[in-house]
């Protein structure tokens, strides 16, 4: 669906002609709820009032049922009936889940003469199994092994739908012992050693050996090249030594360092394979902020210089306190990396570390006015005020009256109250497909309207504009976020701008480790905190309410802050990678917080700190309150303290 703002408004008319709203939404939306709250507890339906038969999202009602009903009862009139309403919405969201659990079910079904005309552009790895076992048992054998062995050469676990025409490609010879070792070493490319264990046993016994030592290399790294460093004559295939060593670098950064010299002196060792290890190497020191580092860099032939590894260097040097060595590496840098606003901070460092204040004021001068954290610290060195940028977007009523109409768009507002809001993304990206900046520009604003703010400012951010600092920084669940301040002793700002980072507001979040609600906290970590602060245990789905969320956050920000000496880079770092990783970076001395914060060894972490800065300063901007410096909020970052 291709829109512009002009084609959009001269089809305005046309839009405002949907249905209108029934009398009260509140009601058919409650109904709505109560009915999909049903189905999920597995209670019975009740008849739907002729309003919620009406309701813009009724169809997503009727889908649910049906896949509930799938799981109970599929017949051929459920069949039917799923089919009709498919035909009806082709590629419509509401039809994507019932269409992928249908398929599924079809399957399980054996159901091959429904399944096999449906089911021809399905992506899925499980149902492309089902897919290819529908054709092995309807005899359609034809370019089968070509199909079967592209999924069967995946470097992944295989669906147990797929046993029986892997155990076909078998039976006909297709699973030759070259196949079979470029599926093992597919696997071992993608460091998944136990799988690869797993695929080796269809390799002949001649070139398994091999394989199982770089499969124990990536999952006993220490030992496996200790063995390998004692005895250089024993033969290893060169690319599972390089992987070995990368991995004990990044694990057993130290030890790996130590170990270096003696796996360079293995008898025939090429010289693009000792530059690998010489690369991981130096890069594990950086990581570790090993002081050795810079020396391992410096010992790097030009070869094996990557954009990793002329970042890190320089990160090591800055380090070090070698700011001499980090200008000439960032004089080495290619046009494209030093030009960013993080390298023109640190060549500006460096000049005035070793040619003084004044010679890097110029420097300073041409990013003190970037809105990032190089520019706030850049405007620090300088005592300049800190420059937002701000500008509003042009507000065009007329075009969000027109998006709003939008059958598509009604929907997605209905989903996103109902509290549905993957769905409602779906939706809201439909009707936005190929639309241009200036109508995103209008649906970010009517997306903030409906206070769906994580919308508003994901669809900004697609367009570039960044300079609506007030719609970028919106302030919700305020209730909640002032009893949080009161209760941890922690500025507003904080809380929303962790907020805003964690989860962009959405009370629904869940992270691929379980962290939940606005806060992203573990169901344990906020049980624990709850007992700590005597407030009621949220449980898992508890931390999906604002209310309850936002204070356990706050409280375990404070409980970080108490910790660390209320050092807030490494608090902020501890809630994002965990005490236990931001206790392992802290200084040998006292340090400047824009160095430790350069040298956070995850990109996640660091980029998580350095933003939650930026949002501090954003949130005070648009109560139009006084800047917070970073220079105030950034202390030097202490040592960790000894036990008593």
């Amino acid at each position: 669906m291709f829109f512009s703002l002009g084609l959009l408004l001269a089809c305005a008319p046309v839009l405002a002609e949907q249905p209108p709203a029934p009398a009260d939404a509140e009601a058919v939306r409650q109904e709505f709820v109560a009915a999909v709250q049903r189905i999920r507890l597995h209670q019975p339906d009740v008849p739907d009032s002729p309003a919620l038969q009406s309701y813009a999202i009724h169809d997503y009602l009727v889908a649910a049922r049906w896949r509930r009903d799938l799981t109970l009862r599929p017949d051929d009139s459920l069949d039917a009936a799923i089919d009709a309403f498919l035909h009806a919405h082709v590629g419509q969201p509401v039809a994507r889940a019932l269409r992928r659990e249908w398929l599924a079910s079809l399957a399980q079904r054996r159901r091959w003469d429904w399944f096999l005309p449906r089911s021809v552009d399905v992506n899925d790895p499980v149902l492309i199994c089902d897919r290819l076992e529908a054709r092995l048992s309807t005899n359609d054998t034809q370019g089968l092994a070509a199909a079967a062995l592209l999924r069967w050469m995946v470097p992944q676990k295989p669906p147990a739908e797929c046993a029986d025409v892997y155990a076909w490609l078998r039976q006909q010879g297709f699973l030759t012992a070259s196949l079979a070792e470029g599926r093992t070493r597919a696997a071992l490319s993608a460091d998944t050693p136990r799988l690869a264990r797993e695929f080796a046993a269809d390799v002949p016994l001649n070139r398994r050996a091999a394989l199982l030592q770089w499969s124990d290399l990536l999952d006993s790294p220490r030992s496996a090249l200790n063995v390998l460093a004692t005895h250089p004559s024993l033969a290893v295939e060169p690319e599972a030594l390089a992987s070995g060593f990368d991995k004990l670098s990044r694990t057993e950064p130290a030890f790996a360092l130590d170990l270096l010299p003696r796996l360079l002196a293995r008898d025939g060792l090429a010289p693009v394979v000792q530059d690998q290890l010489k690369r991981s190497a130096a890069l594990g020191a950086a990581y570790d902020r090993d002081p050795r580092a810079m020396t391992a860099f410096a010992e790097l032939p030009a070869a094996a210089v990557d954009s990793q590894v002329q970042e890190w260097r320089v990160r090591a040097a800055v380090w070090k306190g070698e700011y001499a060595g980090a200008l000439e590496w960032i004089e080495q840098m290619p046009p494209s990396l030093s030009a960013t606003p993080r390298w023109r901070y640190w060549r500006a460092r460096a000049v005035a570390a070793t040619m003084g204040d004044d010679a890097a004021a110029p420097l300073f001068a041409q990013i003190a006015g970037l809105r990032d954290f190089y520019g706030y610290l850049a405007a620090d060195r300088l005592k300049q005020p800190y420059n937002l940028n701000v500008r509003p977007s042009p507000l065009d009523a007329a075009a969000q009256t027109a998006l709003s109409n939008q059958p598509g768009m009604i929907r997605a507002h209905e989903l996103f109250d109902c509290d549905m809001t993957e769905d409602a993304i779906s939706e809201w990206t439909a009707v936005l497909d190929g639309a241009d900046t200036a109508l995103k520009v209008q649906a970010a604003l009517l997306a903030s309207r409906w206070g769906w703010y994580a919308q508003a400012i994901t669809t900004l951010a697609q367009t570039g504009e960044f300079d609506d600092v007030t719609l970028r920084y919106p302030r919700p669940y305020i209730d909640a976020v002032s009893q949080a301040g009161r209760l941890a002793q922690l500025p507003q700002d904080w809380i929303l701008a962790v907020m805003r980072q964690e989860s962009l507001f959405r009370k629904d979040a869940v992270s691929r480790a379980d962290a939940r609600g606005v806060m992203q906290l573990v169901p344990s970590t906020a049980s624990a905190i709850a007992r700590r602060w005597h407030l009621s245990s949220p449980g898992r789905d508890g931390l999906f309410d604002p209310a309850i969320a936002v204070p356990l956050g706050a409280a375990y920000l404070r409980e970080l802050l108490d910790r660390y000496g209320e050092q807030l880079a490494v608090s902020l770092a501890a809630y994002n990678a965990g005490p236990a990783a931001a206790g392992h970076w802290l200084p040998p001395s006292p340090m400047d917080a824009d160095v430790w914060i350069e040298n956070i060894p995850y990109n996640e972490t660091r980029g998580y700190v350095q933003h939650i800065l930026e949002h501090i300063v954003a949130f005070a901007s648009v109560r139009n309150a006084e800047t917070p410096r970073l220079d105030i909020l950034l202390s030097k970052v202490e040592p960790a303290t000894p036990p008593l």
